[in-house]
């Protein structure tokens, strides 16, 4: 037993937990059935690998922020027939993040535009895919508060560092023409570099009142688009469609 001491202490002191775990009983299996220490050292190696690799996207999901975890085999996409489930699918091998290109949902609200840039960045985590998810306002006022103290292009930096940006709810309240120069200077500079992820209920030609500026508006549109998967939702609520199966709006209709 002073062998087995000594080898978990060791495995411990390696961080190698995992096989610290298993390696003892795992060993006793193999010896009572004969099999190759080969296969049991490789079944340690993949148990550690396991172990790491489920770490790691843990680790992913909480520094990415989302406010619920969305997964895309929860959504309806009979639903939505006008939505493209094809080219939306084709996302999910994230070449378009290796090429620095954008994604864009677009559609009034409850059509589940949401649901899909979560799901989008639920599977990049799991390819261990550096994400970040924000809300526009909650942006908005973090780019404010680094030009205040000074960090803006530490910020900047930080947010162009990650491989895939999602920004939730462009286009529900209208930025102010220092807002909107802020996140102008984002987007140029993930430009070409690293992906961006945007859900509005407005669209593009809309797009100049929300920055209350149509010249920075066009300039934003222009590096967005040039290398981007649209998908643009016209379909019907989510939200509606609940109500209408619980008879709420049939009710409130009657009082």
């Amino acid at each position: 037993m002073e062998k087995y001491k000594v080898l978990k202490e060791q495995l411990k002191i390696l961080g190698l937990d995992a096989i610290n775990e298993e390696f003892y009983s795992k060993a006793q299996e193999y010896r009572k059935k004969g099999l190759d220490y080969i296969d049991y050292l490789a079944e340690l190696i993949s148990t550690q690998i396991s172990r790491h690799v489920e770490r790691s996207i843990n680790y992913r999901l909480s520094k990415a922020r989302f406010p619920v975890i969305k997964r895309i085999e929860e959504f309806n996409f009979r639903f939505q027939p006008e939505l493209d489930e094809k080219a939306y699918r084709k996302l999910l091998d994230f070449e378009f993040v290796r090429d620095g290109e954008n994604v864009i949902f677009i559609g009034p609200p409850g059509v589940g535009k949401s649901h899909l840039a979560i799901s989008l960045g639920v599977k990049a985590c799991e390819h261990r895919i550096r994400t970040y998810f924000i809300q526009t306002s909650d942006l908005v006022e973090e780019l404010k508060i680094a030009k205040i103290s000074k960090t803006l292009s530490s910020y900047i930096d930080k947010l162009s560092r990650q491989s895939l940006l999602i920004i939730d709810e462009l286009g529900y309240s209208p930025l102010s023409p220092e807002d909107a120069n802020l996140f102008f200077q984002l987007v140029s500079r993930k430009y070409e570099k690293t992906s961006i992820v945007i859900t509005s209920n407005k669209n593009f030609q809309d797009w100049g009142s929300i920055f209350n500026d149509e010249v920075i508006a066009a300039a934003i549109i222009d590096r967005l688009l040039h290398h981007c998967h649209l998908f643009v939702i016209n379909g019907p609520s989510y939200r509606i469609k609940d109500k209408v199966r619980e008879g709420n709006l049939v009710e409130k209709e009657e009082d």
